[in-house]
């Protein structure tokens, strides 16, 4: 909500902004009601119980519903098929990274949170390929800046009914982490992410999900100097051939 208003401020001082019509603020409502609502929302809530391993093993098959969403509900953006097989080898390559995290699903204590990661993505993929489908002709970080701010602030009403304000501290080692997820995930990353979906298949776009984990390791060991095993980089080698192939059968399709 606080980068969706950041953002909203700067476009209203900016001159010559192209704002969007009823028709467009509905649809980017529903775009952010399914990614930030229905999508953030409930890994949120499904990590208070779940390790993020179990969270990551999930969401790696995101590109997967991307294709299936894509082929029902927006079957005029074509999709290779070596952009699928691209897509199915990076996907082993994170079942390999995480896969020791599939003993958590014979835990009960766990299904609740299961539950909420499988439709939390479902719904981030609706999202995602509905904004493909649907698109609005404003500015990328204005139509980002539009659904956060007025979905994040449908987030912060739910928060704030079922009691999660009392927990707010003043910790200033949290704040500095808000203050960086407003700036680098949020105003930056979302935005680029709406900007991608505007210009790309969301097929290709999706593959950022494949990119996460790697970016992580990688942070881990330069940062906190974390051990990266022989069977992680065989999995990381395995994740960017995939990618590699994504990206090739895009190129294929355009030049057919």
């Amino acid at each position: 909500m606080i980068s969706g208003l950041a953002i909203l401020l700067w476009f209203y001082f900016k001159k010559e902004v192209i704002w969007p019509t009823l028709q467009e603020l509905k649809r980017i409502v529903v775009t952010g009601l399914f990614i930030f609502v229905g999508g953030n929302l409930f890994l949120v809530l499904a990590e208070q119980s779940v390790t993020s391993g179990m969270a990551a093993l999930v969401n790696s098959s995101f590109p997967i519903w991307i294709v299936l969403i894509t082929r029902i509900w927006n079957p005029e953006e074509r999709i290779s098929n070596l952009s699928i097989i691209g897509i199915l080898i990076g996907f082993v390559g994170q079942w390999l990274i995480f896969y020791e995290q599939l003993y958590l699903l014979s835990n009960g204590a766990y299904l609740l949170g299961f539950v909420l990661l499988f439709v939390g993505l479902i719904n981030g993929a609706l999202g995602s390929v509905y904004m493909k489908r649907f698109p609005v002709k404003i500015n990328s970080a204005l139509n980002a800046g539009l659904q956060m701010m007025i979905c994040g602030s449908v987030t912060t009403v739910i928060g704030l009914l079922i009691g999660e304000g009392k927990k707010i501290t003043f910790d200033p080692t949290g704040w500095y982490a808000l203050f960086y997820l407003v700036i680098a995930g949020s105003i930056l990353g979302y935005s680029l992410f709406v900007y991608a979906i505007d210009r790309l298949p969301a097929t290709i776009v999706s593959v950022y999900a494949y990119i996460n984990p790697i970016v992580a390791i990688w942070l881990g060991l330069v940062i906190l100097n974390e051990p990266i095993s022989a069977k992680t980089l065989i999995a990381i080698a395995i994740t960017l051939v995939g990618v590699f192939i994504v990206n090739k059968g895009r190129a294929t399709s355009k030049a057919s």
